[in-house]
């Protein structure tokens, strides 16, 4: 399941544009149905061109669901938030465990740490909702650092290396962790994107984050996988392919 259906996607292009969709002169009810989740494909293709999204991934939405396997060295640990929870994740190296987000319950992720005692941990945040960052108190006795580290810093790992990409748009200020030196890139994302879909945005960050994922989300390679905050795992090539923002 994805975290966004077709009609969260409507709703975001309409408010980061400040679309009046009632402008179009639409049937009322079936418009108003529309964006309440009934699947109008007529409305749809009457909307998107007015959106800038692409008209054929929406309507094939409902049935994408991007399937890729993460190197071993990473972990998911999702917890309760939503309809399908909030996402953290971790990477193990020979010395360090570095975690990424806090998710809402980090039980388990303590329980993994302490069954490492004799390696660093390393927390890093993508970005400051609640939802990522609210366990750090719990978290904070297991770690050696905790921090937001700010756009365009390399850190390395032994053989990982981790480089800082701005993602701002779903809040002003924000991450994603570009990490090499595994078996496959990997780009933790915080929640800039989602699998065929976007962050929730405001309309004066609307631009800016749209510009942010082309210039430096969708440029990497296209192997590179995107775990993100909510929802499944994706990568560049099929969210290149398939989501609608873009």
């Amino acid at each position: 399941m994805l975290e966004d259906d077709f009609n969260d996607i409507l709703g975001k292009a309409i408010r980061g544009l400040n679309f009046d969709p009632s402008s179009l002169k639409l049937d009322s009810l079936r418009l108003r149905n529309c964006l309440n989740g009934e699947f109008d494909s007529e409305i749809i293709e009457a909307l998107t061109p007015h959106l800038s999204l692409n008209t054929k991934r929406l309507l094939k939405l409902p049935n994408y669901l991007p399937k890729v396997s993460l190197p071993p060295e990473a972990q998911t640990f999702t917890s309760p938030f939503g309809h399908l929870g909030v996402n953290a994740f971790t990477i193990e190296t020979d010395k360090h465990i570095l975690i990424f987000d806090t998710g809402t319950n980090a039980q388990e992720c303590i329980n993994y740490l302490k069954s490492h005692p004799n390696k660093e941990k390393h927390l890093f945040l993508t970005h400051q909702h609640h939802d990522h960052t609210g366990c750090q108190q719990d978290l904070a006795p297991h770690l050696t650092t905790s921090q937001m580290l700010k756009p365009h810093q390399t850190l390395t790992f032994g053989k990982i290396t981790i480089t800082t990409l701005d993602v701002a748009g779903h809040t002003a200020n924000a991450v994603a962790y570009l990490i090499e030196g595994l078996q496959t890139p990997l780009c933790i994302i915080g929640d800039a994107i989602f699998a065929g879909s976007i962050g929730g945005v405001s309309k004066n960050l609307y631009t800016t984050a749209l510009s942010n994922i082309r210039q430096h989300i969708l440029t990497l390679p296209p192997e590179t996988l995107i775990l993100n905050g909510h929802g499944p795992s994706t990568s560049v090539k099929l969210e290149r392919e398939n989501n609608p923002f873009f």
